[in-house]
């Protein structure tokens, strides 16, 4: 079990998804955590692309655009984090933001 879930929804916007992603690996420090992103039948570029960079992350692929709200809910079904934090896929986490 996950001290914090870290809940996004992708739709057509790999690039953000990625650098989020990033800033997430490389300023969250100190507690257990996992990133959850539901890819919501993007378009723009494979998603599973970002298994690659980030083999740590859990990606859920929906077949059609479920929409934002049920697409969060879906990330939060496979979530095991005591906390949920859902951002945006063009959010840069900085510094110590999350703590």
């Amino acid at each position: 079990m996950a001290d914090l879930s870290i809940i996004f929804v992708n739709w057509n916007c790999i690039a953000f998804t990625e650098q989020c992603i990033a800033s997430i690996v490389s300023t969250v420090k100190g507690i257990d955590y996992e990133v959850i992103v539901v890819d919501n039948a993007s378009h723009d570029a494979p998603c599973s692309a970002l298994i690659d960079r980030f083999p740590e992350i859990q990606l859920i692929l929906s077949d059609e655009n479920i929409g934002f709200g049920q697409a969060n809910n879906l990330g939060a079904r496979y979530s095991t984090g005591e906390i949920l934090l859902f951002l945006n896929p063009d959010t840069l986490v900085i510094d110590d933001a999350i703590v």
